[in-house]
């Protein structure tokens, strides 16, 4: 379990790095640019992450946690599924910027392990249909992925299509799929 402090500490991090990245592109941010914008010593930075590329999985992971995971048992799905867009929406220059690293960005498999929750969730309380265990995980694993996908195209258009747009086409994928 991560203390509060340490928390803290790497959402400020986290904070700087995404606040630089408005006007700065990935490759050419340091970790001394960071931790210079969060007013923090440069070694605060390695006792929390080994270099950038640790502190974007971090970032995704967090984010994808606070914005699917913790309203999952608490809010209906579909309300889940606008949090998730407005999310994507309102950070879509993070995004931008670091879907288009050369880098292995896990940004893929992070969001799609995320949704893999969300679809089981959805699907385990769906009534009418009785799936078995292993079809549950199959079709929450292609669903996720390709929800993924098409969020990932969606950034990277710009947003063009709007939220509303995205949204149904969202819930007329998940609802075809539980009714």
């Amino acid at each position: 379990m991560v203390s509060n402090g340490s928390l803290i500490t790497k959402k400020v991090i986290a904070y700087a790095f995404k606040d630089l990245l408005k006007h700065t592109d990935f490759q050419k941010i340091s970790i001394k640019d960071i931790m210079s914008h969060a007013d923090y010593r440069r070694q605060t930075f390695y006792d929390h992450f080994s270099d950038k590329y640790e502190l974007l999985d971090w970032i995704y992971h967090q984010e994808m946690t606070e914005t699917i995971d913790h309203f999952i048992n608490y809010d209906y799905w579909k309300k889940i599924v606008s949090r998730i867009l407005f999310y994507f929406e309102k950070n879509k220059l993070f995004y931008q910027k670091t879907l288009i690293i050369n880098s292995d960005s896990s940004f893929d498999g992070i969001l799609a392990t995320h949704l893999q929750s969300f679809f089981k969730e959805i699907l385990l309380e769906s009534d009418t249909k009785k799936l078995t265990p292993n079809q549950i995980k199959r079709n929450s694993s292609f669903y996720a992925h390709g929800l993924t996908g098409l969020i990932k195209e969606w950034l990277l258009d710009d947003c063009s299509t709007p939220i509303s747009e995205m949204e149904n086409i969202i819930i007329n994928i998940i609802d075809t799929t539980t009714n």
